[in-house]
C-alpha cells in the first residue's frame, strides 16, 4: 500500500515538474522575444486600428501581444504588386523589420478600450448557430500587426494589420499612410488595387 501510494506521488510530483517546466519555457521566451518600441509605429498602427475597429465594431480592441508570423505575412506581401514609387523604401524597411517577432507594449493611443492578449490565429473558428452569435463573433476578434515599415524621412509608412474572427471572417491587408500637419493619415489616393493587396476572406 505505502509502495502504491509512493508511486503516486512521485506520478503526481512529475506531472507537476512537467507543467510547471513548459509554463517556465513560455515565460523564458516571451522574456526573450525582443521589445517593438517604434513610438511612430505605434502611432501609424493605432490610425488604422481606430478605423478597423470601428469596421468590425469591436466593443474591445484584442491585439495578439507578439507581431505576426514572419512567414506568413511574406507569403502574404509575395502577393501583392504595384507598390507605388514613394512607398517603396518603407516596403523594403518593411521586409526588413517583419523577419523579426517581437513583443509588444501598451504603447498604442486607441478610442475604443483594448488589451494585449495571447493568442492563436484560430480563435473564434466554430461557426455561429444564428446571426446574433455571428455579431459577437466579428466583435471579439483580435487583430494581428507587424512592426510598421518607414522611409528614410519617416513620413511615408507601410503596415500589415490582420483581423481574425473565424474561419471565413476576417482579413490580412497592407495599409499606406502618409505623415501630414494632422498626424499620420491612409494615402487614399493609392490606386484600389494595391490598397486592397492582402487577403480578404
Amino acid at each position: 500500500m505505502k509502495q502504491a501510494l509512493m508511486v503516486l506521488a512521485i506520478g503526481l510530483l512529475g506531472s507537476v515538474l512537467c507543467v510547471t517546466g513548459t509554463h517556465g519555457q513560455a515565460k523564458r521566451h516571451k522574456e526573450q522575444m525582443p521589445i517593438y518600441d517604434d513610438g511612430d509605429g505605434y502611432k501609424v498602427l493605432s490610425v488604422v486600428l481606430n478605423a478597423r475597429s470601428e469596421k468590425w465594431k469591436n466593443e474591445t480592441i484584442k491585439i495578439d501581444s507578439r507581431t505576426a508570423p514572419p512567414r506568413s505575412v511574406v507569403e502574404i506581401k509575395a502577393q501583392c504588386s504595384g507598390i507605388p514609387p514613394e512607398f517603396q523604401s518603407a516596403s523594403e524597411d518593411f521586409d526588413k523589420k517583419v523577419k523579426t517577432r517581437l513583443l509588444l507594449r501598451k504603447r498604442f493611443t486607441l478610442r475604443k478600450k483594448y488589451e494585449l492578449v495571447f493568442t492563436s490565429a484560430t480563435a473564434g473558428i466554430n461557426q455561429p448557430e444564428n446571426k446574433e452569435e455571428a455579431r459577437k463573433r466579428i466583435r471579439s476578434g483580435a487583430y494581428y500587426v507587424t512592426a510598421v515599415g518607414f522611409d528614410e524621412k519617416r513620413t511615408r509608412a507601410i503596415a500589415f494589420v490582420e483581423y481574425i474572427c473565424g474561419s471565413l471572417c476576417g482579413n490580412s491587408l497592407f495599409y499606406y499612410l502618409r505623415e501630414s500637419a494632422d498626424g499620420w493619415e491612409e494615402a487614399q489616393d493609392v490606386p484600389p488595387k494595391v490598397q486592397s493587396c492582402g487577403q480578404i476572406y
